[in-house]
């Protein structure tokens, strides 16, 4: 028998997570998985095919690199289930999610770092085959890591208050890492170049990544037979609000990361600045973000967790559509400025995407236990990945072909303009369908 729908966000249990300044250790992970994926998704399309107002040798086409990263990220996707599955029914001294986070940690920094040094300074059979192996091993290890490490959350905040507080505390050090990865970046590369900054960045990861394994502690497991993938699967497609969240995830997903990995052309192309200065702009968005983060916890308290991401979602595709008006505004202000404004007002739209889906997720498992009884979190945070990522992938392949396609150079700039409104309407379709997902709290 299914449990009602009243049971989905009920948490078992009365018992504390982690405390003070253990939780925050545990959040501290997240930084150093957030700083390497935005670096990636921001700067790698652009770095291997700049455009030519950058002055500066392509090592691939733009279509040849968006592909890469599409098989990049459908390596990721295919694996994180698998990983889910495979850490659930791990046991092991260390527990089922420790191992994955220390073992993946070195070889996601090193494929990192090797990633910005191309064998070859122009377009080569040897450039693209690098680009491949390393971007595949990069996204591989990323969820050895990432999915481990998000499936801890459920286990180490019981009531739904931690969840909220554990959330933020994820959200701040992934803004942390973001500002890292978009203003630490920007400035590394201006300084020095993009090889050293993937060294220097890369290091910085594996760092925080130490700060969970310092602190953590998981529980003994009762040792009950384990799910097969096959089996884990069907439950999971049993779980009525997960299946309705997870159809609306790569609409967000597609929109969100359509901007980020379009911002360097946005920059360069539309505003007319120096393609350091992406980073510059993402700043102000971070900054209204993390001031946005009480606004967002007391909304979720207030109105649910549903309403809360309903609406930031709908005001992300109102600002993101806008983004091709930057530079028209009949307002005394440079085109910076205005690129400055925009992209800011999408920090509260960020806050909620950076908070509300892990609280979302950790309630999903809490219902699937009720179904189960056993805790799968990772199995879950799998499949998300697995959607998610496939997203992200066919995204960079999108943004390849729509760039080659329309254009992304001064002269011919369609590609660059109509990112901000395609971005727009895949957050509407998302906000849309997330309607499905069950309102009680």
């Amino acid at each position: 028998m299914i449990p009602s729908r009243k049971t989905v966000f009920a948490v078992p249990g009365k018992e504390r997570g982690l405390k003070g300044p253990q939780a925050v250790f545990y959040a501290a992970g997240y930084m150093g998985i957030a700083m390497v994926m935005q670096v990636v998704v921001t700067w790698v399309i652009y770095f291997y095919a700049p455009p030519p107002e950058a002055a500066r040798q392509a090592s691939l086409s733009a279509a040849a690199i968006g592909g890469i990263m599409g098989i990049g990220r459908l390596v990721d996707a295919v694996t994180d289930p698998l990983v889910g599955a495979w850490s659930d029914n791990t046991r092991s001294r260390w527990g089922r999610r420790l191992p994955f986070i220390f073992f993946g940690g070195l070889p996601l920094s090193a494929s990192f770092i090797f990633l910005w040094r191309p064998p070859l300074p122009y377009p080569s059979v040897q450039n693209f085959f690098f680009a491949l192996f390393v971007i595949s091993a990069f996204f591989f290890f990323y969820t050895v890591v990432t999915c481990p490490f998000l499936a801890l959350l459920p286990e180490v905040a019981k009531s739904r208050q931690e969840r909220l507080f554990l959330a933020s505390l994820l959200a701040f050090f992934y803004i942390a890492g973001l500002a890292i990865a978009m203003i630490g970046s920007a400035l590394l590369i201006e300084r020095f170049g993009f090889a050293d900054m993937g060294l220097v960045i890369g290091l910085l990861a594996l760092l925080s990544l130490c700060c969970p394994l310092a602190v953590v502690r998981e529980k003994g497991q009762d040792g009950a037979t384990a799910f097969s993938f096959r089996e884990s699967l069907a439950y999971s497609l049993r779980n009525r609000p997960f299946v309705a969240y997870i159809c609306c995830q790569p609409f967000f997903w597609f929109g969100f990361h359509l901007v980020l990995m379009g911002l360097p052309y946005i920059i360069v192309t539309v505003v007319g600045l120096e393609e350091q200065k992406a980073g510059l702009v993402l700043a102000g968005s971070l900054g209204v973000a993390l001031l946005s983060f009480p606004l967002v916890n007391y909304l979720a308290r207030l109105k649910g967790k549903k309403a809360t991401f309903t609406g930031v979602m709908v005001f992300a595709g109102i600002v993101v559509s806008l983004l091709p008006t930057i530079g028209l505004w009949p307002l005394p202000l440079s085109p910076q400025w205005q690129a400055y404004i925009l992209v800011g007002l999408a920090g509260t739209p960020l806050a909620g995407l950076f908070i509300l889906p892990n609280a979302i997720m950790a309630d999903i498992t809490d219902y699937d236990e009720a179904l189960t009884g056993r805790r799968r979190e990772a199995f879950y945070y799998g499949v998300q990945g697995f959607v998610v990522k496939m997203t992200v992938g066919l995204c960079a392949l999108f943004l390849g072909f729509l760039l080659e396609g329309l254009g992304y150079a001064g002269e011919r700039p369609l590609g660059v303009l109509v990112i901000g409104p395609l971005a727009g309407i895949f957050l509407f379709a998302g906000t849309l369908l997330f309607a499905r997902y069950p309102a009680g709290e």
